[in-house]
């Protein structure tokens, strides 16, 4: 298949680079980059964590963490074994029940010199499900995200980043993921930048970002599609903590399987701020102007914001530090329904992580969007009967508690809830389903 081609090329690119900044690290380290910190393994080395609590898969809405310059070599190890309880693991309106387990492993490397910068997290789960609901027995997940930076020159610097998975569950932080259980597929969000330093105040930002999703059922494979986006940003530098920004983007969507590709403009503006080393946002703005392989044309306002606030630092040498993590979203989507032209699409991700003792961490993950699906553009095709709207609410609360600086027990809980309406699909039912889910979990976490 064309997509997966893409996504293996997408991941040989990432083995390539990453082999070339290893080698390039006996180039450029410099004497403080030894291994091993003198804080706890148990402390994230990035604030913004991308693994979801319940069962470790990637949260493709968490972008990765950029990498930082001037830090030493840390590389963790990490296991947990989760068991608990799931109320609807089939998300299906009436429910499939099962008690489940669910063993993963994890590796997180990070390294910075002067010039070179990366972080690099991967790792593999299974969760088995005991009570086998509808013939299924476990759902693999296999994912790496990785981030690099390269100070070409004093002016230039590249940056490459990617995030790659595979796995069943549907990933609501994301448009790259159906709100629904369509069987296992692979996901690849790739993107290469080079950003110009012309003056201390002005700079220039150029980007291509490459999306790729690929289902391996045939209800799925309406969804598959290659995103291509590029960017030109311009930013100037207002005063010392802000700076003004101006950005053209071009996407092209070409789906394998159902006629809705689309190409779209995006004219955006807006600023980005820093309150504090410990508090920043940016605030964006603009207009969207879409055209659909049909013919149908469509415009809509574009916004984004994002907050990202580091509360405290980590409590003692257990614990990990306190963050917030927020951003919402306005704008034009690719629809769940197959043959649908667009969703208009309102999406919030919100991260909370609170050090509430040395031992003890809270965190909150929590994702809602509300949708209206646009339908057809062609006159031709017969207007849905019902609700073309469609909401997504999933909150997941948990706590860590530290036992020693390598070992920590968790416990947790995680609802999610699609309500679609009446919205039929022309390709069948599967594309109305409303479902709600309640997971229930616990277990033990090693990090070394």
């Amino acid at each position: 298949m064309t997509i997966i081609r893409y996504i293996a090329l997408g991941a040989s690119v990432s083995g390539a680079l990453l082999a070339t900044s290893l080698r390039a690290q006996d180039l450029v380290t410099e004497p403080t980059t030894e291994v091993g910190t003198s804080g706890s393994p148990l402390q994230d080395t990035s604030p913004f964590t991308q693994l979801s609590h319940d069962d470790g898969s990637l949260r493709a809405g968490a972008a990765p963490t950029a990498p930082l310059f001037d830090v030493s070599r840390r590389i963790h190890f990490a296991a947990s074994v989760l068991g608990g309880y799931d109320d609807n693991v089939n998300l299906t309106p009436n429910g499939s029940p099962s008690w489940y387990a669910n063993p993963t492993g994890t590796v997180s490397y990070m390294f910075g010199s002067s010039r070179l910068a990366f972080n690099l997290l991967a790792g593999a789960g299974l969760t088995y499900y005991f009570d086998h609901p509808d013939g299924r027995d476990y759902d693999p997940d296999v994912h790496v995200q990785l981030s690099l930076a390269f100070k070409a020159t004093p002016r230039l610097t590249l940056d490459f980043s990617t995030s790659t998975s595979y796995q069943e569950q549907p990933d609501f932080s994301t448009n790259l993921s159906a709100n629904l259980r369509l069987g296992g597929y692979f996901r690849s969000e790739n993107r290469l930048s080079a950003r110009y330093r012309f003056t201390p105040r002005f700079s220039t930002v150029t980007s291509y970002t490459l999306g790729a999703l690929e289902y391996n059922s045939s209800e799925g494979s309406l969804h598959d599609r290659l995103q291509h986006t590029f960017s030109q940003e311009v930013r100037y530098l207002l005063f010392p903590t802000t700076s003004a920004t101006a950005e053209y983007r071009f996407s092209l969507t070409d789906f394998a399987n159902v006629a809705s590709d689309s190409t779209t403009h995006s004219f955006i503006a807006g600023v980005n701020q820093s309150f504090s080393p410990r508090l920043t946002a940016s605030l964006r703005a603009g207009v969207q102007l879409r055209s659909t392989e049909s013919g149908g044309d469509h415009t809509s306002p574009y916004g984004e914001g994002t907050i990202r606030y580091a509360l405290q630092q980590a409590h003692g040498q257990t614990s990990s530090g306190s963050f917030i993590s927020w951003t919402n979203r306005y704008s034009i989507e690719e629809s769940d329904i197959p043959g649908d032209s667009r969703r208009e699409t309102f999406r919030t991700n919100l991260q909370v992580s609170y050090a509430i003792t040395g031992r003890i961490t809270g965190s909150i993950d929590l994702v809602y969007l509300h949708g209206d699906n646009g339908g057809s553009d062609t006159i031709a095709d017969v207007a849905p009967t019902g609700s073309s709207g469609e909401d997504v609410f999933d909150i997941g609360p948990s706590l860590q508690y530290a036992v020693t600086r390598y070992l920590a027990v968790t416990a947790g809980y995680r609802h999610s809830e699609v309500d679609r309406g009446s919205n039929p699909s022309t390709t069948g039912q599967i594309e109305s389903f409303s479902f709600s889910r309640n997971r229930f979990f616990a277990g033990v976490n090693i990090t070394f």
